[in-house]
């Protein structure tokens, strides 16, 4: 698993059969399985991940106090989601055998946090910002948790409890720091499981390349016989 915790020029890309061209927002963190898909870097150092093999990527900020900021971190975010990981329809998690479903399946979605390291808006300013957002925009696309350090972690509650499964969310959790460093141990472990659970798939090739199917030909071959015999059956070598 390739991982990154500092502010590198990265993007999560997708480039799809209709030639799109769709790719995120500049991101802090990106967590990529290279094992499975191939990273692209272009002419200036800009790395580009294709959003299949994306299992977790972060926004990290100094500090976030007003709305401003936070509308502007989480749409950085959700502009991750938004990318189709689906290929149309060509995208396999080999391990498993499943089409991607970033849309319906949580599971398939890319894991996103915002992490904010110094000064941020009040704990209840925030819990209540991000119930606003949260109703006025797609499940698929909303952040997985937002954490401020030593302070407060914003997150969704379950049924089943407090989690980060924004798919199966009834509301918005607000859990403040009962001892130095416990809120990022929690992140910790909830990234961690995001590792081990996202789908990924191998590069669908088809999909990123299918321009080329298009270019135009030259074709010889053996003109006595229709159709035309096989090379290997007229070669003299």
């Amino acid at each position: 698993m390739a991982t990154s915790f500092k502010s590198l020029p990265c993007q999560v890309a997708e480039i799809d059969q209709r030639s799109k061209g769709n790719v995120s927002k500049q991101l802090d963190i990106i967590i990529a399985n290279a094992l499975v898909c191939p990273r692209f870097e272009t002419a200036g150092g800009n790395r580009f991940y294709p959003c299949e093999s994306v299992v977790a990527v972060g926004q990290v900020k100094s500090s976030l106090t007003s709305d401003t900021a936070l509308q502007g971190a989480l749409e950085n975010l959700e502009s991750v989601k938004e990318l189709d990981r689906s290929a149309n329809g060509q995208a396999f998690d080999a391990d498993r055998g499943e089409p991607i479903d970033h849309l319906n399946n949580h599971l398939h979605q890319i894991f996103t946090f915002l992490l904010i390291s110094g000064k941020a808006m009040k704990d209840s300013t925030m819990q209540t910002k991000m119930m606003d957002h949260v109703l006025t925009t797609a499940p698929h696309v909303w952040t997985n948790l937002g954490l401020v350090l030593d302070q407060y972690l914003v997150t969704f509650a379950c049924d089943e409890g407090v989690c980060p499964n924004p798919m199966h969310a009834r509301g918005i959790t607000l859990q403040r720091a009962p001892d130095e460093g416990e809120l990022l141990m929690r992140s910790y472990l909830w990234l961690g499981q995001a590792i081990d659970v996202t789908r990924v798939s191998s590069l669908p090739y088809r999909e990123y390349l299918g321009a080329a199917k298009s270019l135009a030909t030259e074709i010889h071959h053996d003109a006595y016989d229709f159709p035309p015999r096989l090379l290997s059956q007229i070669t003299s070598g």
